[in-house]
């Protein structure tokens, strides 16, 4: 006599060879769906062994980035990719991660400021002459850079003595 629930006919006591019809069959066991990572076997009511994706190769890692700039930063993330081949059943979701994303550091290195000004031609003039532009410059004493025309500090408010009326 059949132990399993919802079984239709058993190989042993505990082991299903046929669940009732709508459920599906998998190691002996009667399911609603198959477990997770299995997949029902063409056209039949029975879990296959794993479900398999078939996966690319990983690709290249990227360049090291931070906020989708390659530039000012010292740690940011790179990632690489891979695509789905072949999916069970038609089934992504089942499939493992295509993106993998590890942490990277590079040497900090500035961002060009070509882009604001026009003077882009004379900026690659400069740099090939060995002369940097005076915002590149650091300041030996301090360590810090060289702003033109801003100075650090608390900026106050004009305020009037006058009571509001």
């Amino acid at each position: 006599e059949c132990k399993i629930e919802n079984c239709e006919s058993c190989f042993s006591r505990n082991f299903c060879t046929k669940c009732k019809e709508g459920l599906y069959l998998h190691k002996g066991r009667c399911y609603v769906t198959c477990p997770e990572g299995y997949s029902a076997a063409n056209g039949t009511m029975e879990c296959s062994s794993p479900a398999q994706c078939e996966m690319s190769e990983w690709g290249p890692w990227g360049p090291c980035s931070k906020k989708r700039k390659l530039c000012g930063f010292k740690k940011g993330n790179e990632d690489r990719t891979r695509r789905i081949l072949q999916a069970p059943s038609g089934d992504v979701s089942l499939c493992p991660a295509t993106t993998e994303v590890r942490r990277c550091t590079v040497q900090k290195n500035q961002c060009p400021e070509g882009k604001r000004k026009k003077k882009e031609e004379q900026g690659k003039q400069d740099n090939a002459n060995g002369n940097r532009n005076r915002k590149d410059t650091k300041d030996a004493k301090s360590g810090t850079k060289k702003r033109k025309g801003k100075q650090r500090g608390a900026a106050v408010p004009a305020t009037s003595t006058s009571p509001a009326q």
